[in-house]
């Protein structure tokens, strides 16, 4: 399960999960873009005032990088040159939208290019398809992470034993269980086998809270906490999560 965008032929094709079929296209790609944010360096990140439900996500990245250009002509490539010559040269390329010579140059050059410009178009095209695809579970799971990790500056934040551990002081605060999955609240018995799995976490590593933490949707907005007589002392939620 992938999520992201790739070409395809002479065109960019949109890979979008499963669980967000059913969503209109606007709120798929703000989806995407969201989880890319938190998933990348500061000068890769991506930002977008026009209408997402007009551009595919391809031209969202397009838009994007000219924004970090400021202009889009010889000048600012001319100005970027006497940094960099090969970041230069991709700039150029994609500016005039030569992408099957600009992805030739990539394939022949060893280096990478110096400007974070030129690094987010050859992150674009050094690949196999030209595009940005990523695992989707993997990136539902770093979001999450960072997310958190920002939210939680004093605490450390972490993996361990597939769950995500906010500790503080040596105490364990909290553990989240990540489940990329719809949910839908009417029909918990869906999510047995992750709710037994959670219980045999807590049991294993005598774990007061945890959380399975899910994609939010229009069918699940708020928590819901599980109870097991066997661990009085222990929390289990249903967490939505917000992306």
């Amino acid at each position: 399960m992938v999520f992201g965008f790739e070409k395809t032929d002479k065109r960019w094709a949109e890979r979008i999960p499963a669980i967000f079929h059913s969503l209109p296209r606007k709120e798929q790609r703000e989806l995407f873009i969201n989880q890319y944010n938190y998933c990348v360096g500061k000068n890769e990140r991506i930002t977008f005032s026009g209408d997402f439900s007009r551009f595919n996500l391809f031209e969202i990245f397009q838009h994007g990088i000219f924004s970090k250009l400021k202009t889009k002509n010889t000048i600012c490539v001319n100005k970027f040159a006497a940094f960099d010559p090969y970041s230069a040269v991709l700039i150029e390329l994609f500016i005039n939208e030569d992408f099957d010579r600009l992805k030739a140059v990539i394939k022949t050059n060893a280096s990478l290019p110096k400007l974070p410009q030129a690094m987010l178009i050859f992150r674009i095209f050094s690949s196999e398809n030209c595009g940005i695809i990523f695992d989707a579970k993997t990136l539902f799971a770093e979001f999450v992470l960072e997310k958190i990790a920002r939210k939680n500056a004093d605490k450390a934040v972490y993996f361990k034993d597939d769950l995500i551990v906010i500790e503080k002081d040596g105490e364990r605060l909290l553990s989240i269980m990540l489940c990329f999955k719809k949910f839908d609240k009417d029909k918990i018995y869906l999510v047995k086998k992750e709710i037994d799995e959670a219980w045999r976490k807590v049991a294993k590593s005598n774990i007061r809270s945890l959380y399975i933490v899910f994609p939010k949707n229009s069918a699940f907005k708020r928590h819901i906490e599980v109870k097991n007589p066997c661990f009085a002392d222990s929390l289990v939620k249903l967490v939505p999560y917000a992306i």
